[in-house]
Formats: C-alpha cells, sequence, structure tokens
C-alpha cells in the first residue's frame, strides 16, 4: 500500500511538472531561466539566428534562449513544450484558430516594440480583429536574379523577355529569357499572376479559383512556355532554378536561361555560381500591374505560456532581437526584415546587404497569403493538379481550364468547412 501512495505521489508531480504554463526546462544549473525556442532555420540562415540568440544570451545574466533549429519544427512545436516559435504568415490563421498561439500584444509593448513599427504589409499580416498573434520577423519576396552575361539588362515586363528570347534564341537555341516549373513554387507563380491583374481570389472563408479573370491570367504562363518560347518546355520541380543554373537536359542538349523568377533561398547557391556576373531584381510585370508573391516568418507565442516571469523572459528577448544593430544579422543571411528601424539600417548600405535591399523595394507591391483556415490545404487541389496542366498541356482549352478551376474551389470549401470557428 506504501508503495502504491509513493507511485500516486510521483505521478502527481511530473503530472504538475508537465502543466508549468510554458516550457517545462525551468532554470539552468547556474539558475538561469531557460525559454525554448523553436524554427525550421535548418540552412544557411540558421547560424544568423543563433547570432542573435548567442548575443542575447550574452548580454544578460538573467535568461538563456535554448534555441532548436528543426526540419520539422511544427510536427515538434504540435507535440512539445516551447516558449516561442517561428511561423509563416500564411499559417497564422490556422494557428490562431487551433488555440496554439496567443495574443502577443503586451507582450510587444514590454519589449517596447509596435506594429507600427514594421512595414504595413508585415503589420497587416499579423493583426486580427481580436489582437496581434505574432511578431514579423521578414519578408521573402519571389525574387528574380539574372545572369548578367545573358541578359546585362534585368526584364521589365513581358515584353522584355519576349525582346531578350529573340536576342538569346540568335547565339544558341537552347537558351531562353526565364523558366516557369511545373512544381516546387507553383503556388508563388499562381498567387504572383493574381496579384498583378488585380484578382481577388478570397471569397467569404474559402478560396475562389472558378475565376475566368484567373484562367486567363494563369494562359500567361503557358504562352510563355508554348507560344513566345520564352520558358523552356517540361521543366520539373524546381526547374526555374536548374534551368538557370544549366542543369536540366532537354533532348540530350543543356538548356539554360537568362533569369530565374524563384525564392531568395537560393542567393548563396547562384552567387557561387555567377560572381560579380550575377543580378537580383525585382518580379517583372506580366500582368497589368506590379504584384509580387511570397511569404513571410513570423514569432509566435504558444497558448501554453502564462507564467509572468517566462513571458517577461521573452519580452526581453525581443527587445534584444528587435534592435536594428542585432536584428541587422537577418539582413547578413539574405532575409529581408520588415522592421523599419532595420530597414533603414540595410537600405543605408545596400552594396552590403544586396539581396535583403533589393526585396525590401518589394515589399510595396507584396501580396501575402490570405488568412484562411487550412490556407495551404485549401490551395492544395490548384498547386498539385492545375497548374502542372497549365504549363504542361500546349493546347489546355479556358474551358478545361475552368472546370478545374471550379474543382480547386470546391476542394478549397470542404477545407474551410473544417474550421473550428
Amino acid at each position: 500500500m506504501k508503495k502504491l501512495a509513493f507511485f500516486l505521489v510521483i505521478l502527481a508531480v511530473l503530472f504538475l511538472t508537465a502543466c508549468g504554463g510554458g516550457s517545462g526546462s525551468g532554470e539552468t544549473a547556474d539558475g538561469k531561466i531557460e525559454l525554448t525556442y523553436i524554427n525550421g532555420f535548418t540552412g544557411g540562415d540558421g547560424d544568423f539566428m543563433k547570432k542573435i540568440t548567442n548575443g542575447f544570451n550574452e548580454s544578460q545574466d538573467k535568461y538563456v534562449i535554448k534555441e532548436s533549429q528543426e526540419k520539422d519544427h511544427y510536427t515538434k512545436f504540435k507535440t512539445g513544450n516551447y516558449d516561442l516559435v517561428i511561423i509563416h504568415t500564411d499559417l497564422l490563421e490556422t494557428y490562431k484558430q487551433d488555440g496554439m498561439i496567443q495574443d502577443i500584444s503586451s507582450v510587444m509593448e514590454t519589449a517596447g516594440i509596435s506594429p507600427d513599427d514594421f512595414h504595413d504589409k508585415a503589420k497587416e499580416q499579423v493583426t486580427f480583429d481580436d489582437g496581434v498573434f505574432a511578431v514579423p520577423l521578414d519578408i521573402h519576396p519571389m525574387t528574380m536574379f539574372y545572369n548578367k552575361k545573358l541578359a546585362p539588362e534585368a526584364p521589365q515586363n513581358y515584353a522584355d523577355f519576349a525582346s531578350l528570347t529573340q536576342t538569346l534564341k540568335q547565339q544558341d537555341p537552347n537558351l531562353f529569357a526565364t523558366g516557369v516549373p511545373s512544381a516546387g513554387l507553383g503556388e508563388w507563380f499562381i498567387m504572383t499572376v493574381a496579384a498583378q491583374n488585380g484578382i481577388n481570389l478570397v471569397e467569404d472563408n474559402y478560396m475562389n479559383f472558378a475565376q475566368e479573370e484567373l484562367a486567363d491570367a494563369l494562359m500567361i504562363y503557358n504562352d510563355m512556355i508554348f507560344k513566345d518560347k520564352i520558358s523552356p518546355e517540361g521543366l520539373g520541380l524546381d526547374g526555374e532554378f536548374q534551368a538557370f543554373m544549366k542543369q536540366v537536359d532537354e533532348g540530350g542538349s543543356a538548356v539554360q536561361t537568362a533569369t530565374a523568377l524563384t525564392g531568395p533561398w537560393y542567393y548563396q547557391a547562384v552567387k557561387e555560381a555567377y560572381g560579380d556576373d550575377l543580378g537580383i531584381a525585382s518580379v517583372p510585370v506580366i500582368g497589368e500591374q506590379p504584384g509580387v508573391y511570397g511569404a513571410g516568418h513570423t514569432l509566435a507565442l504558444p497558448s501554453s505560456v502564462t507564467d509572468e516571469e517566462r513571458i517577461a523572459g521573452i519580452a526581453e528577448f525581443l527587445k534584444y532581437m528587435y534592435t536594428p544593430e542585432n536584428l541587422i544579422n537577418w539582413a547578413d543571411s539574405g532575409q529581408a526584415p520588415t522592421h523599419m528601424p532595420t530597414m533603414e539600417l540595410v537600405e543605408s548600405d545596400a552594396a552590403k546587404y544586396p539581396l535583403s535591399a533589393q526585396n525590401i523595394k518589394q515589399f510595396d507591391s507584396f501580396e501575402g497569403a490570405p488568412k484562411l483556415y487550412q490556407y495551404r490545404e485549401q490551395v492544395r487541389y490548384v498547386v498539385e493538379n492545375v497548374y502542372p496542366k497549365v504549363v504542361g498541356e500546349a493546347n489546355i482549352s479556358k474551358e478545361t481550364l475552368m472546370s478545374e478551376l471550379e474543382k480547386a474551389t470546391e476542394q478549397a470549401k470542404q477545407v474551410a468547412e473544417t474550421a473550428p470557428q
């Protein structure tokens, strides 16, 4: 009986420890309060985030940030116990509705940070009717890299792409102005051309793709490939990058593109390949107006964090991070911070931060993901089934395309119906 009582006591202690209002890590051996921070920065940018967290740990003696950089950081966040988490902007609405993150306004206020300190596009992404649910970190829009040897000047529009194509074909039939992939960044290509044609895809709480304006806009990519030969045919996963790096074979010959409309995370690779011949520019206007899609990172406060002392530590960390001299480390990685005082620091030395400075120029025309529950699932059908047909079938009809867009809309509606609110 005594053994049973002792066992029950142990279970109770373990239960209370697990429900301690935040990370179960407690204190370090030297008495510092340990705060757990998880993100997915497993690429080259991870080292630059470590500079920030290590700098904070060395700057004071009360708190220590234990940073975890994980490829599956969302899975680990859902099953673990953390004090701070990086969340992409397109997931904020989902995590908010699922009750996994909380209003961070008071923490920002304690840290001396205001939503007004950020670019309007970043501020809008984290602001909801019932509060501010994350602190903006960066925006990473689709970026154009270009090979100055093949394209001495960056194309500005569709006509420039067509003209460049004619020039390149005179040199080599395997040269193309740019590449349109069938997979990888399909969502970014879809949403960019929608933004450039002023198409609102949101209806109520779901994505409405069944619009003739969207069908017409998507066919621009079809024309680029099959009509005007601006892009090679048959580019697969990440083909826009591979063709720019001359890593694609077509009929036994290596095709190459003069430009790449791609993710900024490829900067280090293209810089190593092209050196001083690499150019960076805004995405050309292939529609009716400037517009570019992409994503963004934010810092969010898990709903499980309620301990006032831990929250005070998080505020101190944010205060340190959002000091421009510290956050500039993030620009060193190539990311484009949305914190306006840090943006000014980047712009004052654009030669040192070429990628960040260039992408800051795209912020005003940036269109991020709409605030919809399970947005990634809502766009899955159009990305995986419709878009590949647009860029893979030369003779796809508008009737066929509209039928597919209607299916995509129905799929989005079904996903939206699963929302808890």
